[in-house]
Protein backbone atom coordinates (compact mmCIF):
# COMPACT_ATOMS: atom_id res chain seq x y z
CA UNK A 1 0.00 0.00 0.00
CA UNK A 2 0.89 3.70 -0.09
CA UNK A 3 4.63 4.44 -2.23
CA UNK A 4 5.30 0.77 -1.61
CA UNK A 5 2.58 0.34 -3.47
CA UNK A 6 4.05 1.85 -5.75
CA UNK A 7 7.18 1.31 -6.05
CA UNK A 8 9.78 -1.49 -8.06
CA UNK A 9 8.51 -3.66 -4.99
CA UNK A 10 4.93 -4.43 -6.01
CA UNK A 11 6.02 -6.59 -8.79
CA UNK A 12 6.08 -10.59 -9.29
CA UNK A 13 8.51 -12.43 -6.65
CA UNK A 14 10.85 -12.92 -9.46
CA UNK A 15 11.56 -9.38 -10.80
CA UNK A 16 11.58 -8.07 -7.07
CA UNK A 17 14.31 -10.66 -6.37
CA UNK A 18 16.41 -8.83 -8.86
CA UNK A 19 16.70 -5.96 -6.51
CA UNK A 20 18.25 -8.25 -3.76
CA UNK A 21 22.00 -8.65 -3.99
CA UNK A 22 23.61 -11.17 -1.52
CA UNK A 23 26.60 -10.57 -1.22
CA UNK A 24 30.13 -13.10 -0.90
CA UNK A 25 32.90 -10.93 -1.52
CA UNK A 26 33.45 -7.02 -1.74
CA UNK A 27 36.26 -7.55 -4.14
CA UNK A 28 33.98 -9.58 -6.80
CA UNK A 29 30.58 -8.40 -6.00
CA UNK A 30 30.66 -4.65 -5.51
CA UNK A 31 31.18 -4.34 -9.29
CA UNK A 32 27.39 -6.39 -9.36
CA UNK A 33 26.27 -4.11 -6.37
CA UNK A 34 27.52 -0.93 -9.20
CA UNK A 35 25.44 -2.61 -11.69
CA UNK A 36 22.69 -2.98 -9.44
CA UNK A 37 22.28 0.56 -8.36
CA UNK A 38 22.97 1.73 -12.15
CA UNK A 39 19.61 -0.15 -13.12
CA UNK A 40 17.12 0.44 -10.44
CA UNK A 41 18.00 4.28 -9.55
CA UNK A 42 16.64 3.68 -6.18
CA UNK A 43 16.18 6.47 -3.67
CA UNK A 44 16.16 3.77 -0.57
CA UNK A 45 18.35 1.58 -0.02
CA UNK A 46 18.32 -0.98 2.81
CA UNK A 47 21.83 -3.02 4.18
CA UNK A 48 21.46 -5.60 6.50
CA UNK A 49 25.04 -7.29 8.21
CA UNK A 50 26.45 -8.96 10.46
CA UNK A 51 29.58 -7.34 12.57
CA UNK A 52 32.74 -8.96 10.42
CA UNK A 53 30.57 -7.58 7.54
CA UNK A 54 30.51 -3.91 8.78
CA UNK A 55 33.12 -2.87 6.22
CA UNK A 56 31.47 -4.17 3.35
CA UNK A 57 28.39 -2.39 4.24
CA UNK A 58 30.59 0.80 4.42
CA UNK A 59 31.80 0.14 1.24
CA UNK A 60 28.56 -0.14 -0.37
CA UNK A 61 26.94 2.72 1.42
CA UNK A 62 29.93 4.82 0.25
CA UNK A 63 29.39 3.70 -3.69
CA UNK A 64 25.76 4.86 -3.19
CA UNK A 65 26.63 8.02 -1.80
CA UNK A 66 29.20 8.52 -4.56
CA UNK A 67 26.89 7.92 -6.91
CA UNK A 68 23.35 9.59 -5.88
CA UNK A 69 24.35 11.90 -2.96
CA UNK A 70 21.51 12.74 -0.83
CA UNK A 71 19.26 11.68 -3.42
CA UNK A 72 19.50 8.10 -2.06
CA UNK A 73 18.76 7.70 1.83
CA UNK A 74 20.91 4.64 3.04
CA UNK A 75 19.11 2.84 5.93
CA UNK A 76 22.05 0.34 7.84
CA UNK A 77 20.33 -2.69 10.14
CA UNK A 78 20.58 -6.27 10.91
CA UNK A 79 22.84 -8.31 13.63
CA UNK A 80 25.42 -5.71 13.96
CA UNK A 81 23.31 -2.64 14.45
CA UNK A 82 21.07 -5.04 16.55
CA UNK A 83 24.13 -5.88 18.95
CA UNK A 84 25.54 -2.64 19.00
CA UNK A 85 22.75 -0.01 19.44
CA UNK A 86 20.50 -0.97 22.88
CA UNK A 87 18.88 -0.38 25.53
CA UNK A 88 19.84 -0.93 28.99
CA UNK A 89 17.61 -1.63 31.99
CA UNK A 90 16.80 1.84 32.81
CA UNK A 91 15.25 2.37 29.49
CA UNK A 92 18.69 4.17 28.29
CA UNK A 93 20.16 3.71 24.95
CA UNK A 94 23.69 2.28 24.84
CA UNK A 95 25.89 3.04 22.11
CA UNK A 96 28.84 0.20 21.72
CA UNK A 97 32.16 1.29 20.73
CA UNK A 98 31.31 -0.49 17.55
CA UNK A 99 27.89 1.17 17.01
CA UNK A 100 27.83 2.80 13.35
CA UNK A 101 25.94 5.89 14.96
CA UNK A 102 28.75 6.35 17.32
CA UNK A 103 31.41 5.58 14.52
CA UNK A 104 30.22 8.22 12.32
CA UNK A 105 29.86 10.81 15.45
CA UNK A 106 33.41 10.08 16.24
CA UNK A 107 34.88 10.59 12.84
CA UNK A 108 35.73 6.73 12.18
CA UNK A 109 33.38 6.55 9.67
CA UNK A 110 31.67 9.39 6.99
CA UNK A 111 28.24 9.84 7.50
CA UNK A 112 27.41 7.24 4.78
CA UNK A 113 24.08 6.18 6.46
CA UNK A 114 21.40 7.99 6.79
CA UNK A 115 19.24 5.82 9.29
CA UNK A 116 20.40 3.12 10.99
CA UNK A 117 17.79 0.47 12.85
CA UNK A 118 18.16 -1.67 15.81
CA UNK A 119 16.18 -4.18 16.30
CA UNK A 120 12.85 -5.47 14.71
CA UNK A 121 12.59 -3.81 10.97
CA UNK A 122 9.86 -5.49 9.39
CA UNK A 123 7.49 -2.50 10.03
CA UNK A 124 9.58 0.37 10.04
CA UNK A 125 11.03 -0.20 7.02
CA UNK A 126 7.32 0.59 5.51
CA UNK A 127 7.35 3.75 7.53
CA UNK A 128 10.68 4.93 6.18
CA UNK A 129 10.28 4.38 2.76
CA UNK A 130 6.89 6.57 3.18
CA UNK A 131 8.78 9.46 4.55
CA UNK A 132 11.45 9.04 1.89
CA UNK A 133 8.79 9.07 -0.92
CA UNK A 134 7.42 12.31 0.67
CA UNK A 135 11.03 13.83 0.46
CA UNK A 136 10.23 13.42 -3.21
CA UNK A 137 14.61 12.72 -3.83
CA UNK A 138 15.82 16.18 -3.58
CA UNK A 139 16.25 16.83 0.09
CA UNK A 140 17.31 12.86 1.37
CA UNK A 141 19.28 14.01 4.79
CA UNK A 142 19.46 13.30 8.51
CA UNK A 143 18.11 16.79 9.47
CA UNK A 144 15.09 16.32 7.24
CA UNK A 145 14.13 12.88 7.98
CA UNK A 146 14.27 13.59 11.14
CA UNK A 147 11.90 16.59 11.06
CA UNK A 148 9.39 14.28 9.52
CA UNK A 149 9.41 11.69 12.52
CA UNK A 150 5.61 12.19 13.66
CA UNK A 151 4.13 9.38 15.11
CA UNK A 152 7.08 6.84 14.61
CA UNK A 153 7.09 5.78 17.66
CA UNK A 154 3.91 3.91 17.22
CA UNK A 155 5.41 1.52 14.65
CA UNK A 156 4.77 -1.86 15.36
CA UNK A 157 8.01 -4.13 16.75
CA UNK A 158 10.80 -3.64 19.21
CA UNK A 159 13.53 -1.07 17.58
CA UNK A 160 15.16 1.85 18.01
CA UNK A 161 15.63 4.51 14.85
CA UNK A 162 19.01 6.48 15.00
CA UNK A 163 21.04 9.00 12.95
CA UNK A 164 23.69 11.62 13.49
CA UNK A 165 23.65 15.37 13.04
CA UNK A 166 27.00 17.54 13.30
CA UNK A 167 28.48 15.15 15.20
CA UNK A 168 25.65 14.42 17.59
CA UNK A 169 23.50 11.32 17.40
CA UNK A 170 19.70 11.11 17.74
CA UNK A 171 17.15 8.27 18.70
CA UNK A 172 13.85 7.32 19.36
CA UNK A 173 12.88 4.14 20.54
CA UNK A 174 9.35 2.22 19.35
CA UNK A 175 6.62 1.86 22.07
CA UNK A 176 4.43 0.30 19.66
CA UNK A 177 2.90 -3.55 20.05
CA UNK A 178 4.95 -6.62 19.48
CA UNK A 179 4.98 -8.04 16.08
CA UNK A 180 2.56 -10.79 15.33
CA UNK A 181 4.73 -13.25 13.99
CA UNK A 182 1.43 -15.08 13.12
CA UNK A 183 0.85 -12.63 10.26
CA UNK A 184 4.42 -12.11 9.13
CA UNK A 185 4.67 -13.20 5.06
CA UNK A 186 7.32 -16.45 4.22
CA UNK A 187 10.49 -14.84 2.59
CA UNK A 188 10.32 -17.08 0.00
CA UNK A 189 6.93 -15.56 -1.16
CA UNK A 190 8.85 -12.23 -0.73
CA UNK A 191 11.81 -13.17 -2.79
CA UNK A 192 11.04 -16.39 -4.48
CA UNK A 193 13.26 -19.29 -3.82
CA UNK A 194 16.65 -20.08 -6.41
CA UNK A 195 19.72 -22.01 -4.96
CA UNK A 196 19.89 -25.05 -3.19
CA UNK A 197 21.98 -27.20 -0.74
CA UNK A 198 23.66 -29.83 -2.04
CA UNK A 199 22.05 -32.67 0.67
CA UNK A 200 18.61 -32.08 -0.63
CA UNK A 201 19.98 -34.10 -4.72
CA UNK A 202 19.15 -30.61 -6.61
CA UNK A 203 16.08 -29.41 -4.58
CA UNK A 204 15.50 -25.56 -4.70
CA UNK A 205 15.69 -25.07 -0.94
CA UNK A 206 13.77 -22.12 0.34
CA UNK A 207 14.71 -20.34 3.64
CA UNK A 208 11.78 -21.33 6.15
CA UNK A 209 11.16 -20.21 10.04
CA UNK A 210 8.76 -20.60 13.12
CA UNK A 211 9.91 -17.33 14.15
CA UNK A 212 9.64 -18.15 17.65
CA UNK A 213 12.32 -15.08 18.41
CA UNK A 214 16.05 -13.66 17.07
CA UNK A 215 18.49 -16.58 18.79
CA UNK A 216 18.51 -19.65 20.54
CA UNK A 217 16.43 -21.50 23.55
CA UNK A 218 19.94 -22.20 25.14
CA UNK A 219 22.21 -19.92 26.97
CA UNK A 220 25.82 -21.11 25.64
CA UNK A 221 28.51 -18.47 26.55
CA UNK A 222 30.37 -18.58 23.31
CA UNK A 223 27.34 -17.81 20.83
CA UNK A 224 26.18 -14.37 19.89
CA UNK A 225 22.55 -16.32 19.44
CA UNK A 226 22.55 -16.98 23.06
CA UNK A 227 19.46 -16.03 24.96
CA UNK A 228 20.23 -13.63 27.24
CA UNK A 229 21.10 -11.97 24.11
CA UNK A 230 18.39 -11.97 21.53
CA UNK A 231 15.51 -12.23 23.82
CA UNK A 232 13.13 -15.21 25.02
CA UNK A 233 10.70 -16.96 23.18
CA UNK A 234 7.88 -15.88 21.53
CA UNK A 235 4.45 -17.18 20.33
CA UNK A 236 5.63 -20.69 20.77
CA UNK A 237 1.86 -21.79 21.16
CA UNK A 238 1.38 -21.23 17.35
CA UNK A 239 4.80 -21.69 16.07
CA UNK A 240 3.91 -25.23 14.13
CA UNK A 241 1.25 -23.70 12.27
CA UNK A 242 3.96 -20.56 11.46
CA UNK A 243 6.41 -23.50 10.05
CA UNK A 244 4.37 -25.21 8.71
CA UNK A 245 2.38 -22.47 6.47
CA UNK A 246 6.27 -21.12 5.51
CA UNK A 247 6.84 -25.57 4.05
CA UNK A 248 3.83 -25.25 2.10
CA UNK A 249 4.77 -22.11 1.13
CA UNK A 250 8.12 -23.39 -0.02
CA UNK A 251 6.24 -26.18 -2.08
CA UNK A 252 3.54 -23.85 -3.76
CA UNK A 253 6.39 -20.97 -4.75
CA UNK A 254 9.07 -23.46 -6.75
CA UNK A 255 5.99 -25.44 -8.21
CA UNK A 256 5.03 -21.85 -9.42
CA UNK A 257 8.31 -20.16 -10.07
CA UNK A 258 10.33 -23.31 -11.08
CA UNK A 259 7.74 -25.82 -12.57
CA UNK A 260 10.38 -28.50 -13.56
CA UNK A 261 12.37 -28.46 -9.83
CA UNK A 262 10.91 -29.95 -6.74
CA UNK A 263 11.03 -28.59 -3.23
CA UNK A 264 12.85 -28.42 -0.26
CA UNK A 265 14.04 -25.85 2.60
CA UNK A 266 15.91 -25.83 5.65
CA UNK A 267 14.36 -24.32 8.95
CA UNK A 268 16.36 -21.55 10.27
CA UNK A 269 15.34 -21.96 14.00
CA UNK A 270 18.53 -22.41 16.01
CA UNK A 271 16.73 -25.66 17.04
CA UNK A 272 13.64 -26.59 15.36
CA UNK A 273 10.36 -25.23 17.13
CA UNK A 274 12.55 -24.30 20.17
CA UNK A 275 13.00 -28.32 20.99
CA UNK A 276 9.58 -28.26 21.80
CA UNK A 277 8.35 -31.56 21.95
CA UNK A 278 4.34 -30.90 21.98
CA UNK A 279 5.33 -28.28 18.73
CA UNK A 280 7.23 -30.46 16.68
CA UNK A 281 3.98 -33.63 17.22
CA UNK A 282 1.96 -30.54 15.97
CA UNK A 283 3.92 -29.98 12.63
CA UNK A 284 4.22 -33.93 12.15
CA UNK A 285 0.51 -33.90 12.31
CA UNK A 286 -0.12 -31.24 10.11
CA UNK A 287 2.49 -32.31 7.68
CA UNK A 288 1.10 -35.92 7.59
CA UNK A 289 -2.38 -34.66 6.75
CA UNK A 290 -1.06 -32.61 3.34
CA UNK A 291 1.56 -34.87 1.93
CA UNK A 292 4.05 -32.40 1.01
CA UNK A 293 6.65 -33.13 -1.46
CA UNK A 294 9.08 -31.68 0.25
CA UNK A 295 12.46 -32.60 1.72
CA UNK A 296 13.56 -30.84 4.70
CA UNK A 297 16.16 -30.20 7.10
CA UNK A 298 16.94 -27.97 10.54
CA UNK A 299 19.42 -28.10 13.43
CA UNK A 300 18.69 -29.93 16.81
CA UNK A 301 21.53 -30.58 19.63
CA UNK A 302 23.21 -33.50 20.39
CA UNK A 303 20.93 -34.64 23.36
CA UNK A 304 17.66 -33.07 21.56
CA UNK A 305 18.50 -35.84 19.15
CA UNK A 306 18.66 -38.17 21.65
CA UNK A 307 15.43 -37.51 23.73
CA UNK A 308 13.31 -37.38 20.44
CA UNK A 309 14.14 -40.47 19.03
CA UNK A 310 10.02 -41.35 18.13
CA UNK A 311 9.47 -37.67 17.39
CA UNK A 312 12.56 -37.59 14.80
CA UNK A 313 11.45 -41.20 13.57
CA UNK A 314 7.64 -39.16 12.82
CA UNK A 315 9.56 -36.27 11.43
CA UNK A 316 11.66 -38.54 8.52
CA UNK A 317 8.64 -40.03 7.81
CA UNK A 318 7.07 -36.43 6.35
CA UNK A 319 9.54 -35.07 5.41
CA UNK A 320 12.92 -34.94 7.35
CA UNK A 321 16.09 -35.60 5.33
CA UNK A 322 18.73 -33.55 6.48
CA UNK A 323 19.91 -32.31 10.75
CA UNK A 324 22.49 -29.67 11.45
CA UNK A 325 24.45 -30.46 14.83
CA UNK A 326 27.03 -28.69 16.25
CA UNK A 327 29.43 -30.96 17.69
CA UNK A 328 31.71 -27.98 18.88
CA UNK A 329 34.60 -29.50 20.52
CA UNK A 330 35.06 -32.82 21.89
CA UNK A 331 35.12 -31.76 25.84
CA UNK A 332 32.88 -28.62 26.78
CA UNK A 333 34.23 -28.56 30.35
CA UNK A 334 37.35 -27.21 28.82
CA UNK A 335 36.19 -24.26 27.48
CA UNK A 336 34.21 -23.37 30.69
CA UNK A 337 31.12 -25.58 29.76
CA UNK A 338 28.27 -25.42 27.01
CA UNK A 339 24.57 -24.27 27.99
CA UNK A 340 22.83 -26.99 25.75
CA UNK A 341 25.51 -29.71 27.09
CA UNK A 342 22.00 -30.44 29.73
CA UNK A 343 22.90 -34.83 29.81
CA UNK A 344 26.46 -34.55 31.40
CA UNK A 345 25.88 -36.06 33.99
CA UNK A 346 24.65 -39.25 32.41
CA UNK A 347 27.88 -39.64 30.17
CA UNK A 348 29.91 -37.65 28.01
CA UNK A 349 29.76 -35.12 25.46
CA UNK A 350 31.86 -37.01 22.88
CA UNK A 351 29.94 -40.23 23.68
CA UNK A 352 26.74 -39.03 23.67
CA UNK A 353 27.53 -37.29 20.14
CA UNK A 354 28.41 -40.11 18.80
CA UNK A 355 24.82 -42.01 19.78
CA UNK A 356 23.13 -39.15 18.34
CA UNK A 357 25.32 -39.72 14.71
CA UNK A 358 24.01 -43.35 15.49
CA UNK A 359 20.65 -42.71 15.68
CA UNK A 360 20.61 -40.23 12.48
CA UNK A 361 22.24 -43.10 10.37
CA UNK A 362 19.90 -45.65 11.70
CA UNK A 363 16.47 -43.13 10.95
CA UNK A 364 18.14 -42.54 7.59
CA UNK A 365 18.50 -38.88 8.11
CA UNK A 366 21.71 -37.48 7.05
CA UNK A 367 23.37 -35.40 9.45
CA UNK A 368 25.91 -32.56 9.07
CA UNK A 369 28.10 -30.88 11.96
CA UNK A 370 29.50 -27.76 12.88
CA UNK A 371 33.27 -27.97 14.39
CA UNK A 372 34.20 -24.53 16.34
CA UNK A 373 37.72 -23.85 17.49
CA UNK A 374 39.02 -20.52 19.23
CA UNK A 375 36.56 -21.38 22.79
CA UNK A 376 39.83 -22.09 24.65
CA UNK A 377 40.90 -25.45 23.54
CA UNK A 378 44.33 -26.66 22.82
CA UNK A 379 45.36 -27.78 19.42
CA UNK A 380 45.97 -30.90 20.57
CA UNK A 381 42.11 -31.78 21.02
CA UNK A 382 41.42 -30.02 18.41
CA UNK A 383 43.14 -32.52 16.16
CA UNK A 384 42.07 -35.34 18.25
CA UNK A 385 38.52 -33.91 17.13
CA UNK A 386 39.35 -34.20 13.26
CA UNK A 387 40.37 -37.62 13.96
CA UNK A 388 37.54 -38.59 15.57
CA UNK A 389 34.94 -36.81 12.81
CA UNK A 390 36.98 -38.90 10.08
CA UNK A 391 36.19 -42.32 12.49
CA UNK A 392 32.84 -41.14 12.22
CA UNK A 393 32.50 -40.69 8.95
CA UNK A 394 34.35 -44.24 8.23
CA UNK A 395 32.07 -46.12 10.30
CA UNK A 396 28.56 -44.24 10.12
CA UNK A 397 29.02 -42.04 6.73
CA UNK A 398 28.26 -39.06 8.94
CA UNK A 399 28.44 -36.50 9.79
CA UNK A 400 28.81 -34.51 5.86
CA UNK A 401 28.94 -31.68 5.32
CA UNK A 402 31.58 -30.83 7.76
CA UNK A 403 31.35 -26.99 8.79
CA UNK A 404 34.69 -25.69 10.09
CA UNK A 405 34.52 -22.14 12.10
CA UNK A 406 37.08 -20.17 14.35
CA UNK A 407 34.98 -18.43 17.32
CA UNK A 408 34.37 -14.54 16.88
CA UNK A 409 33.64 -11.98 19.46
CA UNK A 410 30.42 -10.38 18.86
CA UNK A 411 28.98 -7.26 20.23
CA UNK A 412 26.43 -8.98 21.95
CA UNK A 413 24.39 -5.64 23.73
CA UNK A 414 27.98 -4.85 25.21
CA UNK A 415 28.22 -8.23 26.89
CA UNK A 416 31.68 -8.95 25.02
CA UNK A 417 33.65 -9.34 28.09
CA UNK A 418 35.46 -6.02 27.44
CA UNK A 419 36.55 -6.78 24.08
CA UNK A 420 34.96 -3.48 22.73
CA UNK A 421 35.91 -4.05 18.94
CA UNK A 422 34.78 -1.24 16.68
CA UNK A 423 34.61 -3.78 13.65
CA UNK A 424 36.08 -1.50 11.45
CA UNK A 425 38.70 -3.51 9.65
CA UNK A 426 37.69 -6.84 8.15
CA UNK A 427 38.52 -9.91 10.44
CA UNK A 428 40.76 -11.59 8.39
CA UNK A 429 43.70 -9.73 7.03
CA UNK A 430 44.66 -10.87 3.08
CA UNK A 431 47.67 -13.19 1.78
CA UNK A 432 48.35 -16.52 4.21
CA UNK A 433 45.09 -15.55 6.52
CA UNK A 434 42.24 -15.38 4.12
CA UNK A 435 44.22 -18.64 2.69
CA UNK A 436 44.72 -20.24 6.15
CA UNK A 437 40.86 -20.10 6.28
CA UNK A 438 39.38 -19.92 3.06
CA UNK A 439 37.11 -23.01 3.94
CA UNK A 440 35.58 -21.81 7.19
CA UNK A 441 32.10 -20.28 7.20
CA UNK A 442 33.13 -17.70 9.98
CA UNK A 443 36.79 -16.80 11.03
CA UNK A 444 38.71 -13.73 12.34
CA UNK A 445 42.63 -13.25 13.04
CA UNK A 446 40.96 -9.45 14.59
CA UNK A 447 38.35 -10.29 16.38
CA UNK A 448 39.21 -13.25 19.19
CA UNK A 449 36.92 -14.14 21.78
CA UNK A 450 37.49 -11.75 24.73
CA UNK A 451 40.04 -13.49 26.82
CA UNK A 452 41.42 -15.98 24.36
CA UNK A 453 44.53 -15.03 22.26
CA UNK A 454 44.34 -15.00 18.41
CA UNK A 455 44.43 -18.07 16.11
CA UNK A 456 48.06 -18.95 15.39
CA UNK A 457 48.87 -19.43 11.46
CA UNK A 458 50.63 -22.66 11.26
CA UNK A 459 48.39 -24.04 13.63
CA UNK A 460 45.11 -22.98 11.12
CA UNK A 461 47.26 -24.15 8.23
CA UNK A 462 47.43 -27.91 9.95
CA UNK A 463 43.84 -27.94 10.46
CA UNK A 464 42.94 -26.92 6.60
CA UNK A 465 45.03 -29.58 5.87
CA UNK A 466 43.76 -32.45 7.68
CA UNK A 467 40.75 -31.05 6.58
CA UNK A 468 41.21 -31.51 3.11
CA UNK A 469 42.69 -34.89 3.74
CA UNK A 470 40.37 -36.43 6.13
CA UNK A 471 36.42 -34.76 3.97
CA UNK A 472 37.64 -33.51 0.68
CA UNK A 473 37.59 -30.07 -0.91
CA UNK A 474 34.55 -27.68 -1.25
CA UNK A 475 31.41 -29.67 -0.72
CA UNK A 476 32.31 -31.78 2.22
CA UNK A 477 33.45 -28.65 4.15
CA UNK A 478 29.80 -27.28 3.91
CA UNK A 479 29.88 -25.47 0.91
CA UNK A 480 26.80 -25.79 -0.53
CA UNK A 481 26.57 -24.62 -4.07
CA UNK A 482 23.54 -23.48 -6.30
CA UNK A 483 22.30 -25.41 -8.99
CA UNK A 484 20.77 -22.25 -10.95
CA UNK A 485 22.40 -18.84 -10.22
CA UNK A 486 25.36 -19.65 -8.63
CA UNK A 487 25.14 -17.95 -4.88
CA UNK A 488 27.74 -20.06 -2.65
CA UNK A 489 26.91 -20.47 0.88
CA UNK A 490 28.76 -22.38 4.11
CA UNK A 491 26.89 -24.34 6.03
CA UNK A 492 27.22 -21.95 8.93
CA UNK A 493 25.84 -18.53 6.50
CA UNK A 494 22.82 -20.50 5.80
CA UNK A 495 22.03 -20.32 9.31
CA UNK A 496 23.19 -17.23 10.39
CA UNK A 497 21.98 -15.44 7.37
Amino acid sequence: MGPLGESNWAVPRKIRRETILLMHSLKEDLPAFKNLLEKVQPNLLLIGAMSLCLPGAVACARKAKEMFGNEICVVLGGRHATETIYSDQRGVIIHHPGSPLRLIAEGYIEPVFDLVVSGEGEHIIAWIGEKVDKLDRLCISPSTISAHHEGVEQVHGRWILGWTEAGQIYTIEGKGSQIDRNFLPPPCEMFSVRSSLDVFGGRLTAHVSSDTGNGCVYNCKYCSERRSVTGPLVQLETSPERLFRQLQSAVNVIREDSPSLKASAFVEDSTMLAGSNVALWQLVDLLAKTKLDLRFGGQFTVDQILSKVDILKSLKEVGLDYIFVGIETLEPSSIGGMNKDVKSNESTWLSRAERAIEVLTSLRIQCGASLLFGLGETHESRIKLLHQIEQWRTCYGSPDPISLNWAVQHPLRGDDGGANYRYLEWGIPPGSWLEAFQDFGEASFRYPLAGQNPPILYEVQEIRSLCRQFFGIGGNLGIQESRTRGETWSASQWIKN
